[in-house]
């Protein structure tokens, strides 16, 4: 996948249509999609819901 095929399922599966972030150009696997996904999620949960709270 290319960086704004990543870009374009994270916002779809997170139902985030305004998620921007800053991705290297290259090549994306599924394995590395899933690790940036889970990585994405444990921020929101670490940061952003604190924050919240």
């Amino acid at each position: 996948m290319t960086k704004e095929e990543v870009l374009a399922r994270l916002q779809k599966e997170l139902e985030l249509p305004r998620l921007t972030i800053k991705l290297d150009e290259k090549s994306y696997t599924e394995t590395d999609y899933q690790v940036l996904k889970q990585q994405l999620l444990s921020y929101f949960e670490d940061y952003v819901r604190q924050v919240e709270n």
